[in-house]
């Protein structure tokens, strides 16, 4: 089962609008842990998305730095696809501050 992220804005006055969202492959717990981006991601449920901004850019540069985290990703799962979702998910939170996230 893949994990999703959303980032849902509330306006004033207007309906709840899902304003980001893009999901990962399965089997990526132990990259995240390790790239120090678990709780950031899977444990944000309701938080704001500038509270998990930093933690994820870090994320980031540990996947684009330490080569040996490839070794945790799951058969069939590029080190690319994890950064590249690691990467949208930080600009989304940078674009949309101010909205609240959402997993699944």
């Amino acid at each position: 089962m893949s994990f999703t992220f959303q980032l849902v804005r509330d306006d004033e006055g207007g309906p709840a609008a899902v304003v980001f969202e893009d999901s990962s492959s399965p089997g990526l717990v132990p990259v995240w842990e390790a790239a120090g981006v678990y709780d950031a991601l899977y444990n944000s449920d309701g938080r704001v998305a500038r509270d998990v901004s930093r933690a994820l850019a870090y994320g980031l540069d540990q996947l684009n730095e330490d080569a040996s985290l490839a070794g945790l990703l799951p058969p069939g799962v590029s080190m690319g696809e994890a950064i590249r979702f690691l990467d949208n998910v930080n600009r989304g939170c940078t674009i949309h501050s101010v909205a609240r996230i959402q997993t699944r």
